[in-house]
């Protein structure tokens, strides 16, 4: 049996194109960790092949369980439409992929991610497994936090406090408060992605029921508002950790993303007033990949405002790891 029909499609499975958020915090990890006399590169990347397969798996967990969800409210698998301007788990509603290979799928993505935890367990010390227990708690918990308001929280306490500080401490056996005090404004640069991606998602949950932080805010003027909130609360962790001599002060390349985080406000205020805007890709915004068959399918004021509020998250935690080994 082939379990993955091709590394397209795979990537479309798990959604892998977020990965960059991983690898970004994955760096951040780095900067810190390579100080210390217990690290090793064969470790790291042990672990970076642990925190992208966790998160691989959690994409595709959360797929997996929204359609069971839905085929346990008496929806036949055939019937099944999720309301988003990106197609969600269409492959496993077209059957490419069927439930059997799914369950396969997970178990790798899962099974080795615990395998090389409990060799960091032995290496590091048993509290890594309570990191790990932390994790798989809120993954299992995300097909279900959006009842609770609380998704977005979820997603930006697994990539920021807790992957930085659980991989810090999987590669030194330690623990570092200026690097705890960074992976906040980690946490802050991943709810900006998660944010934008709800905004826009705005009238999709509203209809489906969702309750999101954007929702949460009653109006799209109030979310804009936080939209801009939590960039300034990103960019204000570091100036604070500087001035307190926390962070080295080249923490301060995070201020080269001003032009994405520029550029997403802007976008987005044309998204809730105007929404007749053109999308023009400019190189200094990040990456824009499979443009040319993203306007071919009209989803361009989607994905334009997608990939900046992901580039802003990827770049933001680039520079920070960037400026600490300076």
């Amino acid at each position: 049996m082939v379990y993955c029909k091709n590394i397209r499609s795979f990537i479309e499975l798990t959604r892998a194109y977020s990965l960059g958020v991983t690898f970004a915090s994955c760096f951040v990890i780095l900067a810190f960790a390579q100080y210390s006399e217990r690290f090793s590169v064969l470790n790291f990347l042990l672990l970076v092949v642990a925190l992208c397969f966790i998160h691989l798996g959690a994409n595709l967990f959360d797929d997996y369980m929204d359609v069971k969800l839905k085929l346990r409210s008496g929806f036949n698998l055939d019937n099944i439409k999720f309301n988003s301007f990106v197609p969600k788990a269409r492959l496993i509603l077209n059957k490419t992929y069927s439930f059997k290979v799914i369950n396969f799928i997970l178990a790798i993505l899962f099974v080795i991610p615990l395998l090389i935890g409990v060799y960091f367990a032995f290496f590091a010390g048993w509290q890594v497994l309570i990191f790990a227990l932390f994790g798989a708690v809120l993954t299992l918990l995300y097909p279900f936090s959006s009842r609770f308001y609380c998704a977005e929280m979820i997603i930006g306490l697994i990539f920021g406090p807790l992957m930085i500080i659980g991989g810090y401490f999987a590669l030194t056996g330690g623990f570092n408060w200026n690097l705890f005090l960074l992976s906040w404004a980690v946490f802050f640069s991943t709810m900006v992605l998660l944010h934008t991606h709800s905004l826009m998602d705005w009238e999709f949950d509203l209809s489906d029921g969702k309750k999101t932080f954007c929702l949460l805010l009653k109006n799209k003027v109030n979310a804009m508002r936080a939209l801009k909130g939590i960039i300034f609360a990103a960019y204000f962790v570091v100036i604070f950790g500087v001035l307190s001599s926390n962070l080295n002060p080249h923490t301060l390349y995070v201020f080269l993303t001003l032009p994405i985080a520029t550029k997403l406000q802007e976008s987005m205020n044309d998204y809730i007033n105007i929404k007749d805007v053109k999308f023009e890709p400019r190189w200094y915004y990040g990456f824009f990949e499979n443009w040319k068959e993203i306007t071919e399918k009209n989803i361009a004021f989607f994905m334009y405002r997608f990939y900046l509020a992901r580039n802003f998250s990827i770049f933001f935690a680039l520079f920070a790891a960037i400026g600490t080994v300076d």
